[in-house]
């Protein structure tokens, strides 16, 4: 149930991303920002997923994963905010280091949202 669920919300972000487009009349102050919403989403996605996945009954994704991707989330949040232009290869290496950091299971629960994630901040990124 929770995949499915997942799933359509993969589905919603990657249409919402490919066909979302900063309006022409943003400052490129405004249109930096519009982009990095589009991130936030993608990355609210991985983490959501992470949190349902320890609430299953058994428990999906362990504790200790489930508490890397929320930091994981965190980091990548402020280093949007620290550095609005800089800021995506740093976040595509910390979702590496992120996979590399979790168990087998976890890994392969993870990585199409992780996958995900990495689309999507190349797409606002280019």
């Amino acid at each position: 149930m929770i995949i499915m669920k997942n799933f359509v919300a993969i589905l919603a972000i990657m249409l919402t991303v490919g066909c979302a487009k900063a309006p022409p009349n943003l400052t490129p102050a405004a249109s930096l920002a519009f982009k990095g919403t589009q991130a936030v989403k993608a990355l609210d996605v991985l983490r959501d997923t992470a949190i349902a996945a320890n609430a299953q009954v058994p428990p999906l994704l362990s504790e200790d994963s489930t508490r890397k991707v929320v930091q994981y989330h965190q980091s990548a949040i402020k280093m949007l905010q620290a550095a609005p232009i800089g800021w995506a290869p740093a976040a595509k290496q910390a979702l590496d280091e992120l996979l590399n950091n979790l168990t087998e299971k976890d890994k392969a629960l993870l990585s199409p949202y992780v996958v995900l994630v990495k689309t999507v901040i190349g797409e606002v990124t280019r």
